[in-house]
C-alpha cells in the first residue's frame, strides 16, 4: 500500500517526517520526504498553502507515485462556537467558500459541489482516535478557498453558506482532484482558532492531526 500524506506547511509535516524518518526526494520541484511504516510505503508533502498548490501536489502524487489514498493532515479554523480549539474535524465532504456563484459550482465539482470522503478512512480515523483516546471530534464538512478567515462575519458567512465546521485552504481541491482520479482521500483537521484573528494554536493542533493520522497508518 502507497499512502499519500499531504500537508501545506512546515509544522504540518515535520512531525512525520520525524516520526517516520523520511527522506526527501532528490531532483523535485516539490517537497516530498518518502518512507516506509508497518509495512507501508509512504510519501509525505509539503504542498504550500492554497487550492492551486494542493491540487497541482495531488495530482503529482497520484500520477508519480501511483498512491491508493490521501490522507490531508493539518490545522483548521472552527466556523461555529460548539467547535472547540483541539477539537478534531473528519471530512465528511469537502466543499468550496469562494466558488461564486454557488450554481457553476455545483456542475463544474464532483457530486455538485459537496465531494464526500471515503467511508473506510473515516471508520480507521474513528478507530484510530479511540485508540489515542481521543473523544473531541466531528464528522462533518469543510469548506476551502483562498484567503485567511481571520473576521467573525466572514466566518459567520461562510457557514451560513456551507455548513462547514471548519474552514482551511486546501481540503476541498485535495478533494476535488482525488474524485476525479478515484482514489479514497480524508482531511483531517484539528482546530487551530476561532477564524477570527485572534490566538492561534496551529503548531499544538497540527501535531494532533498528526498523531492521529500515525495511528490511522497502522490499523490500515
Amino acid at each position: 500500500m502507497i499512502i499519500g500524506i499531504i500537508g501545506a506547511f512546515d509544522e504540518e509535516v515535520e512531525k512525520f517526517i520525524e516520526t517516520f524518518q523520511l527522506k526527501e526526494e532528490e531532483d523535485s520541484i516539490w517537497n516530498i520526504y518518502l518512507g516506509e511504516y508497518k509495512g507501508k510505503q509512504l510519501v509525505v508533502c509539503r504542498s504550500g498553502i492554497g487550492k492551486v498548490n494542493s491540487g497541482a501536489m495531488t495530482q503529482y502524487l497520484i500520477d508519480h507515485f501511483h498512491v491508493d489514498l490521501i490522507i490531508n493532515s493539518g490545522c483548521a479554523g472552527s466556523l461555529l462556537s460548539k467547535v472547540k480549539i483541539m477539537d478534531v474535524i473528519l471530512s465528511n465532504y469537502v466543499t468550496y467558500h469562494d466558488f461564486q456563484p454557488t450554481r457553476v459550482m455545483e456542475y463544474s465539482v464532483p457530486e455538485q459541489g459537496k465531494v464526500t470522503a471515503s467511508t473506510k478512512l473515516i471508520h480507521v480515523a474513528e478507530e484510530a482516535l479511540a485508540k489515542i483516546e481521543v473523544k473531541n471530534y466531528y464528522i462533518a464538512p469543510i469548506a476551502s478557498g483562498d484567503c485567511f478567515v481571520t473576521d467573525a462575519n466572514m466566518r459567520d458567512r461562510i457557514y451560513t453558506a456551507t455548513g462547514a465546521y471548519a474552514v482551511d485552504m486546501e481540503s476541498a481541491s485535495i478533494g476535488h482532484i482525488c474524485k476525479l482520479n478515484r482514489i479514497p482521500f480524508l482531511a483531517v483537521r484539528t482546530i487551530s482558532d476561532f477564524s477570527d484573528g485572534q490566538e492561534d494554536f496551529e503548531v499544538i493542533a497540527a501535531y494532533k492531526s498528526s498523531q492521529l493520522v500515525k495511528t490511522m497508518i497502522e490499523i490500515l
